[in-house]
């Protein structure tokens, strides 16, 4: 990237517009649109403003929008949430994204995992893999709009972040970290609208891992809560950690006819109970 930030006349109207109209995203059909020029006069200025360090190429046809801010020699956005508009729509961010944003665990997400209705291949966004994860239109519920160093994005709320990583433990970091984002929530779940999440998600088994984490954690839940778990074991047997990590033998927590395959202190990891 250049150091010298200069500008021809019609480079400067681009930039002066998009800066006065607070645009941090602009695309191809933005320059042509600007300036009524072709295609091809649109990709040359383009690639002429990426290469004087006032443009940055963050996906096929758009770009960001490095402004008189950035100072002298363009210091790029960091902040990778910045693409959520190209992002398809509807969507949010989830699992260990989610989480960490909520606070519930300290590891960072390798990768961002964004909840959408169809199965879509991964992107690669500012040096970020954007990762989607499909569902269907039933389980699409349990999230709201935030705001992430001055971007708004839909994130998955604290109670559907909890149930994801007992769900997915995999997206999370292993079912350590559902452990651990499950007792960091405890204080500051809305038991009411977990409850509700629960009779949405339909699933048996996570109801069950839900049940006896937060008897081993000793979580204090409501009463129609604990009848709701406990209303969901059956007699066919759960896993508590995935078969292909942690295999199918352990001790059977009859409470919950949950196969508890996961080693109590690994399980716990750095979780202090009081």
């Amino acid at each position: 990237m250049a150091t010298k930030r200069s500008l021809s006349k019609n480079e400067a109207d681009l930039i002066l517009a998009w800066e006065w109209d607070k645009r941090r995203l602009v695309s191809l059909k933005d320059i042509i649109k600007r300036l009524r020029c072709s295609p091809g006069y649109a990709y040359k200025m383009a690639h002429v403003l990426q290469k004087k360090g006032w443009l940055q190429s963050i996906a096929k046809g758009h770009y960001l929008v490095i402004g008189a801010e950035r100072g002298p020699k363009g210091v790029p956005e960091m902040n990778p949430y910045i693409v959520a508009p190209l992002l398809p729509k509807p969507y949010f961010i989830a699992y260990r994204a989610a989480c960490a944003h909520h606070g519930l665990i300290t590891q960072l997400p390798t990768a961002i995992h964004v909840a959408v209705p169809r199965q879509k291949p991964p992107l690669e966004l500012m040096n970020v893999r954007f990762e989607f994860v499909a569902l269907s239109k039933k389980r699409f519920f349990g999230f709201q709009e935030v705001t992430i160093m001055g971007e708004l994005v839909n994130m998955s709320d604290v109670e559907r972040s909890v149930l994801d990583a007992i769900d997915r433990p995999e997206l999370v970091g292993g079912i350590e970290e559902s452990a651990h984002a499950l007792f960091s929530a405890s204080k500051k779940l809305d038991q009411a609208k977990l409850l509700d999440y629960l009779k949405r998600y339909e699933d048996g088994g996570l109801a069950r891992r839900l049940g006896y984490l937060c008897q081993v954690l000793k979580i204090q839940l409501s009463k129609d809560l604990t009848a709701h778990l406990r209303g969901q074991v059956t007699h066919n047997p759960a896993l508590l950690g995935a078969r292909a990590r942690w295999g199918a033998e352990g001790e059977r927590a009859r409470e919950w006819n949950l196969i508890v395959n996961v080693p109590l202190q690994q399980l716990l990891g750095e979780v202090r109970i009081g």
